[in-house]
């Protein structure tokens, strides 16, 4: 009679425990990342009452044998993993898995995952639990120190490191990039030509090996101690003036190399019909003049008034694209350089920077040979460099800036397509500025943002799964630690090997259904009800065996 008292306290014991876990989930339903709880009864050993039997010969059959339980007990209270909801906030240091997977935490006297990702910022600058203060854990080496970005991570410390406010040094620019169009249809730079009259001999157009002698304007042979009178101006607008020894066996070749020696910024030469050419060597504006004339007390005779040398084509500035870029130095000071592409006579493009004298100067200005294939498209640099060499104010040593177009063959850096004209820079420099905010990416990846508008890889947060997440060990504060049933923790990236991935500003709510655990609440009830009456009718029995001795 006894055992049914112990069965039914067994019973009230078991549904105490499940109004427990009920209760736990109710208390948790506003807590971040809380996962709802659920107990499992099993009954317990078995009292033998008659043991089965295998049966006999003939028409003796085996019998089962008799078993009578001793009630239940708490066999296990089961975690429900399943996603909760997902809610934005307005903090920036808020953090929720999308997926599988927990945030990885040192507690100092090992390793916690958590769900909940209401973290902060400690006054070391460490990013951590906020109702605890472990430290979140990081996976890999993105932000440690490296030669091209800032680095504030300590290489074999896995904590995460957010220093607002701490300096970011500035970086010298070592090269810079040009996207856009210089459209194919700008006008190219023209050449001044100054042309003469024809000069014949015997009728017929002159030829290199003319003498002077022969040409039909002459009308006294030259003789040696005669000159020739050159007056002018060269393409940059200086003077010529300077006297051409001629006697009789002067060539009209001799006579053309003489006046190109003359002229340091343009070519003289002698065309097939027989006339002087002075094209200026570069496109653009000039001031190109020449007079020729004989000297007072020469034998020979020329009409020079048939040998009149005009403009035939005036000179003009090619189609300008103007643009500008920042350069940094080795102090992180900004620079801002103009920049002029200037279209040449053979459609080529030239690139001119320009610098305020104050701030330094330019030692390469210039990148030469820009050229472009018949489709738009890049082809390279055919001048001697394509580099820009400054030397800034303050800085001791000189500084090279690697200019370049776009990927050869493409049309996605600098093209020359019909259109608009309209030029880009980027450089890889900065200058020095503080840390201000961060941005977090699905994948983990902390990215700092500086005040000089530098955003750079400062961390990458880690999440681990397990083999058994529900063999994990609750240990409060939304935390969990591994057990022998849960196996190891896998760490990793989110978002690789099963691990979800991390949404910024957003908490992960309780997953707990009020619904469902009303419902469980009130199986629990009855269940303790039940039990209870077990109790009582058992008593009652007792009470009608001693009151048959009285």
């Amino acid at each position: 009679m006894a055992n049914s008292l112990l069965t039914g306290v067994s019973g009230l014991a078991s549904h105490q425990h499940m109004i427990e876990v009920v209760g736990n989930n109710l208390a948790n339903l506003n807590t971040v990342g809380f996962k709802t709880g659920r107990a499992h009864f099993s009954d317990v050993f078995y009292e033998t009452v008659k043991a089965g039997g295998g049966g006999g010969v003939g028409a003796v059959s085996g019998s089962n044998a008799t078993q009578i339980g001793n009630g239940s007990k708490l066999a296990s209270v089961g975690i429900d993993f399943g996603q909760g909801i997902l809610e934005t906030t307005a903090s920036r240091f808020d953090f929720a898995i999308d997926g599988e997977g927990f945030f990885v935490a040192n507690s100092g006297r090992g390793p916690l995952y958590t769900r909940a990702g209401v973290f902060n910022i400690d006054n070391n600058g460490f990013l951590v639990d906020s109702s605890t203060g472990f430290h979140i854990q990081r996976f890999g080496n993105i932000g440690e120190t490296s030669a091209v970005l800032p680095g504030f991570q300590t290489a074999g410390n896995n904590s995460i490191q957010i220093p607002l406010g701490a300096t970011v040094p500035g970086r010298a620019t070592e090269t810079a990039s040009v996207s856009g169009n210089l459209s194919a249809a700008a006008n190219g730079s023209v050449r001044q030509i100054l042309e003469s009259t024809a000069m014949t001999a015997s009728g017929s157009p002159v030829a290199g090996g003319t003498l002077l002698n022969n040409l039909d304007s002459v009308t006294t042979p030259f003789q040696t101690g005669d000159f020739i009178n050159v007056q002018g101006t060269d393409a940059d607008g200086s003077s010529i003036s300077t006297q051409i020894a001629v006697d009789s066996t002067t060539t009209v070749a001799q006579l053309v190399t003489a006046l190109d020696s003359a002229f340091a910024g343009a070519d003289v030469t002698l065309s097939a019909s027989g006339k002087l050419e002075v094209t200026a060597v570069d496109g653009g504006l000039s001031m190109l003049s020449l007079n020729l004339s004989e000297n007072a007390g020469n034998t020979g005779v020329l009409d020079f008034s048939t040998v009149q040398v005009l403009t035939s084509q005036q000179g003009s500035v090619g189609d300008t694209v103007r643009g500008a870029i920042e350069v940094f130095d080795e102090r992180g000071d900004g620079h801002l350089v103009s920049l002029a592409f200037k279209k040449q006579t053979d459609n080529t493009w030239t690139m001119t920077a320009d610098l305020d004298p104050a701030e330094g100067s330019l030692i390469d200005a210039t990148v030469e040979g820009i050229t472009f294939a018949p489709d738009g498209s890049i082809s390279g640099v055919t001048g001697p460099d394509s580099q820009l060499v400054f030397h800034f104010t303050g800085q001791p040593d000189p500084q090279a800036v690697q200019m370049t177009f776009g990927k050869t063959g493409t049309l996605s850096g600098l093209t020359s397509i019909p259109g608009e004209s309209s030029v880009a820079t980027t450089q890889d420099g900065f200058s020095t500025g503080t840390l201000v905010d961060i941005n977090v990416e699905g994948n983990g990846l902390i990215e700092g943002v500086g005040s000089n508008g530098l955003r750079f890889p400062l961390a990458q947060m880690a999440l681990a799964t397990f083999k058994n997440p529900h063999g994990l060990s609750a240990q409060g504060n939304n935390f969990f630690s591994d057990s022998i049933a849960s196996g190891e923790a896998f760490v990793g990236q989110p978002g690789t090997g099963g691990r979800g991935r991390i949404a910024s500003g957003q908490l992960e709510n309780s997953n707990v259904d009020i619904a469902v655990e009303f419902t469980r609440l009130i199986l629990a009830q009855r269940g303790f009800s039940a039990n209870a009456r077990t109790i009582t009718v058992t008593d009652e029995i007792l009470q009608e065996l001693n009151s048959l001795i009285r």
